[in-house]
């Protein structure tokens, strides 16, 4: 596929749905905006656990028939014999989890995340000719390489990454399409080992994987920035044909946002933006590739407004988070709708929450850890662990720490403790709030629901009718733009499951 040289209203796609979360940007969310001639974009994060809690709770979404054609069979035979369950599972039972993904990697680790994810691109994929791409977190790099790689085994058409400066992912892509071995660089504080090395990296093999890794086509690469600055530096630093384009994502999107470029935080740790924070669209329109806006562009207003700026298009996130299609159980979404609608929900920048020390966007629902009695009161544990940092214990062994851990595990671990206050555990949290939260005794895991600015006015559903679909968001971003896809009188029927 090729992107848009220019902006033409006329012309597809002008839109991508934007990952989001764990689950959230879901293989069917994805598959209906493609249908309609757009891009859909599922999320990487966790596939893994998302997939073996899926295969626990009886398969419903038929991910086995997938596995029976991913063409490493072993692995596909060792995840439904060790965590399907034809009957699901009590639900106060706890779900049984996966070793975690350490950053000196297990070979089967490392072919679980590459079929987990190929499970989520075919099942996007299946029934259509549209585009799909897969949205990947640059902080967490263990994840990374396995992710792409089964992504491209299930025809992916675009990698879009963002959560740092995903120079060298751009640089492995081309490699993992030809089959070669791939590394990312491992920012590790080795402040404890007494002779550490200076370089330490994640590295994958698709001979790991395959016997005879074939030759795969290369997707399309779309790194999400903040900065004209940041798209200038890759672009320097790249080949020309190592990055196809740009999200420019602004500091009101949704989930993680880049920090201030001010260094500017209020005394609860809200990040405070200014003019510093908004990118120069000339200088990114002068690079000469297509680019799409992020953050506050999701309306009509903001679909023209983007292609008076000349780019291609928009993505859309929060928008789409709450349709019938994302990863959100359907009481969720009701009660999300119902709540912003009635303005008992806000969304609120949080600058601790995240333990990956980017400023978080947090709805402040009452019963999940956006409320303090809730926080308080959920005891710390980190058995997901995606979020983790390298650092090099005392031994000179690679180990992960995160400061929404224990307290005294982090510190033990040479962690400093005052980047354990107000942290909370995104990694159990999201997988709560799409329905997969981890049983605890008698309580599940709290939610921690995120959403960007555009949410506090939402322009889809009532309190009355709290609920809307994929392509209500569409239509409504195409009104009185020219639609170059089906009306919304005449829209063409999604394809069954």
């Amino acid at each position: 596929m090729a992107l848009p040289s220019s902006p033409a209203p006329s012309t597809a796609p002008n839109i991508i749905q934007g990952g989001m979360g764990i689950g959230v940007s879901s293989w069917s969310l994805a598959r209906r905006v493609a249908q309609r001639g757009e891009i859909g974009i599922v999320s990487g994060t966790g596939i893994d656990s998302v997939v073996v809690r899926e295969l626990q709770e009886g398969d419903p979404h038929d991910r086995c028939t997938v596995l029976a054609d991913y063409p490493d069979k072993g692995i596909a035979g060792h995840l439904v014999d060790r965590f399907y369950r034809p009957d699901g599972m009590p639900a106060d039972e706890p779900y049984d989890l996966l070793n975690m993904h350490p950053f000196e990697p297990s070979v089967r680790s490392q072919r679980i995340l590459a079929a987990a994810t190929y499970t989520e691109v075919r099942l996007a994929k299946k029934g259509h000719e549209g585009t799909i791409g897969m949205n990947l977190l640059a902080k967490l790099k263990r994840y990374t390489l396995p992710c792409i790689y089964g992504a491209l085994l299930a025809d992916i058409d675009i990698v879009s990454i963002g959560a740092g400066i995903p120079l060298e992912e751009a640089r492995q892509i081309p490699k993992l399409a030809a089959g070669e071995p791939a590394a990312l660089r491992l920012d590790v504080d080795t402040s404890q080992a007494p002779d550490p090395d200076d370089s330490y990296a994640y590295r994958f093999d698709p001979a790991d994987v395959l016997d005879a890794p074939p030759a795969l086509d290369r997707p399309l690469f779309l790194p999400i920035v903040s900065s004209d600055a940041l798209a200038r530096i890759m672009d320097a630093k790249l080949p020309d044909e190592h990055v196809d384009g740009w999200v420019v994502e602004g500091p009101v999107a949704g989930g993680h946002n880049a920090p201030p470029r001010n260094k500017n935080y209020a005394a609860d740790g809200t990040p405070l933006y200014d003019e510093r924070d908004e990118a120069d669209l000339e200088a990114i329109r002068a690079l000469g590739k297509p680019f799409y806006l992020a953050g506050g562009h999701g309306s009509p207003e903001g679909l023209r407004a983007a292609h008076e700026a000349g780019a291609a298009g928009i993505q859309v996130g929060s928008l789409f988070s709450l349709a019938k299609e994302s990863g959100y159980p359907p009481s969720t979404t009701r009660r999300l709708i119902r709540g912003l609608h009635n303005g008992e929900i806000e969304v609120s920048t949080e600058g601790r929450v995240s333990s990956t020390g980017f400023p978080f966007k947090v709805l402040t629902v009452d019963g999940t850890l956006a409320d303090a009695e809730v926080y308080d009161r959920r005891a710390r544990v980190c058995d997901l662990g995606y979020l983790r940092e390298p650092y090099l214990d005392e031994e000179g062994r690679l180990m992960g720490r995160c400061p929404a851990e224990p307290v005294k595990t982090y510190v033990s671990r040479g962690g400093d403790r005052d980047e354990t206050e107000g942290r909370a555990c995104l990694c159990n949290a999201l997988m709560a709030n799409i329905g997969c939260g981890q049983q605890r005794g008698d309580r599940t895991e709290p939610f921690l629901f995120t959403g960007g600015d555009a949410l506090e006015d939402l322009p889809l559903g009532s309190a009355e009718d709290p609920q809307y679909d994929a392509d209500d968001v569409l239509d409504y971003l195409y009104r009185g733009v020219r639609d170059p896809h089906v009306s919304s009188s005449s829209r063409q029927p999604q394809s069954a499951d």
